[in-house]
């Protein structure tokens, strides 16, 4: 052994030379003045053992191991002696080996603890909670001898920290299968659990053939059998009721009991275990299934405040890092050489978004079509006012200006669609697709010009611009010296800025517009008092319409895109007729929902459960796509609020 000052290494040391775990006191005192002056030109630690009063010295240090339960120093025929814990751990552990090679030899019990040692050298724990905590986080070292306790007058069973829990479950199932394969007894118990559970007799006789015949994987069994736990609380239950009847026990009787006790617990752990497995399991299976709606794509925040049907969040039923763990496995699993299922996208270097490979078709073509809307209101509007002043831009006259003039919207108006357009993975998405009727994107490796992804020609917004003009516009000599007259100068730098902000200037319109419209309502309902409710209702569904709408969309047009998603109507009229049969129920609905209607109770939450309710109504349930008829109903009742008159 090297040189060492650890007065615990010394004692395990003098208790393994002396074969025994406990030690007198004033002798290993002794060895430890001897070996202190033997060894201080090695270790100048030992100093303080080596003068007169050394066994101040070594009282302290002992004093310090009892306070951590390392020791445990008691009087013996007047003598005091140390008793090593760690010593008493290491000769327990060596008995679970024993029984492991040797199933028959019975569990150390309490009573095993010869009567000079002090019962201080165990801790105490109930059954339940130390193989609980010990099946759940395992913790190997010889610090510590438990003593399980059961109930009733069952000996405490000693366990060993430096033994694993499962080992000990393990032990004790093996037990019962030495038990179960004496014929009489098999055959006895086996008859017992059927006649408990008639109408089963296969599925018990199977999960007693699955036990009894393959004891190398007992715990396994025990681990993996969601669907027999209460075979084997039955099969333990009968066990107990068999052994407590008998008067005087044997050891192999109170072995085969703390084996039932055992088992027992292990049992409800394992329970627990699975069903919180399953929980997790339908809460993730939920997540993907949540991932599929609209709006498709959603961030790690986003995905972190989900809920399942009952409005219960998702986080809770597993952890964060569970969560990030599994999005992080979605993202990396493939098939073959196909594309992970989940896919991540960024925008403007911020934090990524994910979405479900099968949605990322469905979302291009919807953002697509949104986008067209904003992209040719706000070029027609931009341009008419440039030809007003007798301007004209690039975009206007050149193919290629145009290509570059509608990336700059697209990345204004729609941040996802371009991410999305311009990411990584959508050239071997669109090549996987094999939807029917599905739409190329590309064309000769390379992705469509904007002006065919987005339907948009160049010559109709101009055409629309120019319908705008007045009528001397047309006319060309007039026309020519008004524009002499009025025209005004600008650079091309100048143009390039507007035409890069036509989508922004348009959209900051419509939002200032839309501010002086709420402004004077809140001056009019300033007036009148008893406008108050409708003035706190209208406040409560601009803060949803925040949550609800991306910051770089508006209500109108998510309202637009959802109902393009849920109304599949061929026809005009159709079409038209069905999304005002579909508003006309919400306008009604909501209606007498306002009479009873609390301010303070008008949430995000509220306002879903409200759309809940009318999809799931006998005049919505036949549509189709019912998340995008929810979100499309969920908006519509926040525009109806907001605009409460």
């Amino acid at each position: 052994m090297a040189t060492t000052a650890n007065i615990l290494t010394l004692l395990k040391f003098y208790a393994s030379k002396q074969k025994s775990p406990i030690i007198e006191y004033r002798e290993f005192g002794d060895y430890l003045h001897r070996y202190a002056q033997h060894h201080l030109d090695e270790n100048s630690e030992l100093v303080s053992f080596c003068g007169a009063s050394y066994t101040d010295a070594l009282d302290a240090e002992i004093s310090q191991l009892v306070s951590s339960r390392s020791v445990v120093v008691a009087p013996v025929s007047n003598k005091d002696y140390i008793f090593v814990i760690s010593v008493f751990v290491e000769k327990f552990a060596e008995t679970y080996k024993q029984i492991e090679t040797n199933i028959s030899i019975p569990f150390p019990s309490i009573t095993d603890i010869p009567k000079s040692v002090p019962l201080d050298i165990v801790t105490r724990q109930p059954a339940a909670d130390i193989i609980y905590r010990l099946l759940d986080k395992e913790e190997l070292n010889d610090k510590t001898l438990y003593a399980i306790v059961f109930s009733k007058n069952l000996p405490s069973l000693l366990f060993p920290s430096l033994t694993c829990m499962a080992e000990l479950v393990n032990c004790a199932l093996r037990k019962i299968q030495d038990l179960l394969h004496k014929e009489e007894t098999h055959d006895y118990f086996l008859k017992k659990l059927s006649i408990s559970n008639p109408g089963k007799e296969l599925s018990i006789k199977n999960f007693f053939a699955q036990f009894v015949s393959n004891p190398l994987a007992a715990l396994d069994v025990l681990k993996n059998t969601g669907d027999t736990f209460y075979y084997w609380s039955q099969l333990c239950y009968f066990l107990k009721q068999d052994y407590t009847k008998v008067k005087d026990f044997t050891p192999e009787d109170i072995t085969i009991l703390q084996s039932v006790a055992v088992i027992e617990v292990a049992t409800s752990y394992y329970k627990t275990k699975t069903s919180e497995r399953m929980q997790k399991e339908t809460a993730f299976k939920t997540l993907d299934n949540l991932m599929l709606n609209p709006p498709y794509y959603y961030s790690l925040a986003d995905v972190l405040k989900m809920k399942d049907q009952n409005g219960v969040p998702l986080l809770g039923q597993y952890s964060e890092k569970e969560l990030k763990e599994h999005l992080y496995a979605l993202t990396q699993e493939t098939v073959g050489n196909q594309m992970p299922e989940l896919l991540v996208f960024k925008v403007n270097d911020d934090e990524g978004f994910y979405i479900k490979k099968e949605k990322v078709m469905p979302l291009i073509i919807r953002l697509a079509n949104d986008a067209r809307l904003v992209v040719r209101e706000s070029l027609v509007k931009l341009w008419y006012k440039y030809l007003l002043d007798y301007e004209t831009l690039p975009e206007m006259k050149e193919a290629s200006a145009f290509e570059r003039c509608l990336e700059r919207e697209v990345r204004s108006a729609d941040p996802i669609l371009y991410a999305v357009l311009n990411s990584t993975f959508l050239p071997v998405v669109a090549y996987e697709d094999k939807t029917p009727g599905r739409i190329s994107l590309f064309r000769n490796g390379n992705i469509l010009p904007y002006s065919e992804l987005l339907m948009i020609s160049r010559q109709e917004i101009l055409s629309d611009a120019k319908i705008k003009l007045p009528f001397w516009y047309f006319i060309p000599v007039l026309s020519w010296i008004l524009g002499l007259i009025f025209r005004k100068p600008k650079n091309s730098s100048q143009r390039q800025s507007s035409s890069t902000t036509a989508t922004e200037k348009l959209r900051a319109e419509q939002k200032a517009a839309e501010a002086e419209k709420l402004r004077k309502r809140n001056e009019a309902d300033s007036i009148d008092p008893k406008l108050s409710r409708k003035q706190e209702l209208r406040k409560s569904a601009a803060e949803i319409e925040k949550k609800l709408v991306p910051e770089s969309s508006t209500l109108d047009r998510e309202l637009k895109g959802y109902l393009h998603e849920w109304n599949d109507r061929l026809g005009k009229q159709n079409y038209d007729n069905l999304t005002e049969d579909i508003n006309s129920l919400i306008r009604d609905y909501l209606r007498k929902v306002l009479r009873s209607l609390k301010t303070e109770s008008f949430s995000a939450e509220r306002v879903s459960s409200l759309a809940q309710s009318l999809v799931d109504s006998p005049s919505m349930i036949k549509i189709k796509n019912h998340p995008a008829l929810k979100r499309y109903t969920e908006l519509y009742l926040v525009k109806l609020v907001k605009n409460i008159p």
